[in-house]
């Protein structure tokens, strides 16, 4: 039994230091990181293979096995630097050990065992991989000139050792499918890597802004603005929320803001309504903003109750029940894209600037709209008439629920 935990353990080892990259590995090289430990891998079990075959099939295998021994050596230290994170110089040392050995093997078995397909793929390979510009043309160059040299030169040549045509053909093969497979695969990973990022960059877009205004944001560089004739807004603010967090520590306070206004966003997914940010505890959300919705203003009054469900959910500094005021009204807005390096979606007008200030007139554990509000809403519910004054507004009728 402790044999076998000491081996699991010795593969877990092996395992990471192979396909874990160390600190040291350069960043940008990460996405391809495996397909190139991948690509040295299956390079030596091809390596294990080639050498049994010749040493079976050739009668004068002694000074290919050792050419071709040679040449591995020095892509194995480049595997070594590799995975020690020294990423550039492992790559450039085993590209350019394997252009002397596809040479070597030309002039020892013949060009016809495909090894010359190696200059074409490594200098494809030395492009793809994140080195300076000047760094990669040159090797690339060089691969593809020494190529065309030797090709010119001695293609036609008698190889220096002639070998069975059933080794020649399976060599061949090996070739063709062991080159493009070491290209293949970090080609590969990276274009999925690219793929990932991709989803990844649309999703964070499609966090900060409707996914309609995301998709016009990718599509033009002018400003983004849009006139909605009909919307509702809904403004939550955490009663309290100054004490509660003069009492509790900055670690306590940003764990249960993250926790809970989590849960109001996976709300905002349910309902499909626009989170448009929250500012300290305040949390503000836009109904009928990207379709004519007519239903906007009972969607967030909806939203509303079960926000008020989840935040009793949680206990302040004494234990009590966290409670919210809430605020909502309907009407016209404009929103659209501000900034240029740091994109932030908003949203403006007086039928926002009023449904703040029905949050802060609000009751705890109670949500305060409009007349015109309660009038979409058009229930039967039970409700306080409440009059309140708003600056530039003066006396305004709303509805307690």
């Amino acid at each position: 039994m402790i044999i076998i935990n000491d081996k699991v353990k010795l593969i877990k080892i092996i395992n990471k230091l192979i396909f874990s990259p160390t600190s040291r590995y350069p960043e940008n090289w990460k996405p391809a990181y495996v397909a190139m430990q991948l690509g040295f891998i299956a390079g030596g079990f091809g390596l294990l293979g080639r050498d049994l075959l010749i040493i079976t099939t050739v009668d004068a295998w002694n000074v290919i096995i050792f050419s071709e021994l040679f040449f591995a050596s020095f892509i194995a230290l480049g595997f070594l630097l590799h995975t020690l994170g020294f990423a550039q110089w492992g790559i450039i040392l085993s590209c350019v050990a394997g252009i002397g050995s596809a040479t070597a093997f030309n002039f020892l078995i013949g060009w016809s065992t495909f090894f010359h397909l190696w200059y074409i793929n490594l200098a494809i390979l030395i492009i793809a991989v994140p080195l300076k510009i000047w760094l990669k043309l040159s090797l690339a160059l060089s691969f593809i000139g020494v190529y065309c040299l030797f090709y010119l030169l001695f293609s036609e040549n008698k190889p220096i050792f002639e070998i069975p045509s059933i080794t020649e053909n399976i060599l061949g093969l090996s070739n063709i499918f062991g080159s493009l497979l070491v290209l293949g695969m970090p080609m590969g990973m990276y274009s999925l890597y690219l793929e990932k990022e991709r989803n990844r960059s649309e999703q964070l877009l499609h966090n900060i802004m409707p996914k309609a205004i995301a998709d016009r944001l990718k599509k033009t560089n002018e400003t983004i603005s849009i006139d909605n004739p009909e919307i509702s807004v809904l403004f939550a603010d955490i009663v309290n929320f100054t004490v509660m967090s003069e009492k509790l520590s900055a670690e306590n306070i940003v764990g249960f803001l993250d926790d809970m206004f989590s849960k109001f966003d996976e709300l905002t997914e349910k309902y499909e309504v626009e989170k448009i940010k929250t500012i300290g505890d305040a949390y503000m959300v836009v109904s009928g903003l990207t379709s004519e919705n007519r239903s906007h203003a009972s969607i967030l009054f909806e939203f509303g109750q079960e926000l008020l469900k989840i935040a009793s959910n949680y206990k302040d500094h004494k234990g009590e029940p966290i409670t919210l005021r809430i605020g909502i009204n309907s009407g016209p807005a404009v929103s659209g894209v501000i900034g240029k390096s740091k994109f932030s979606f908003d949203i403006w007008g007086d039928t926002i600037n009023t449904a703040a200030r029905l949050e802060s007139y609000g009751v705890p554990s109670r949500i305060h709209m409009s007349e015109k509000t309660f009038k979409l809403i058009n229930q039967n519910i039970e409700h306080q008439k409440k009059t309140i004054e708003i600056k530039g507004k003066g006396l305004v009728q709303t509805v307690l629920i």
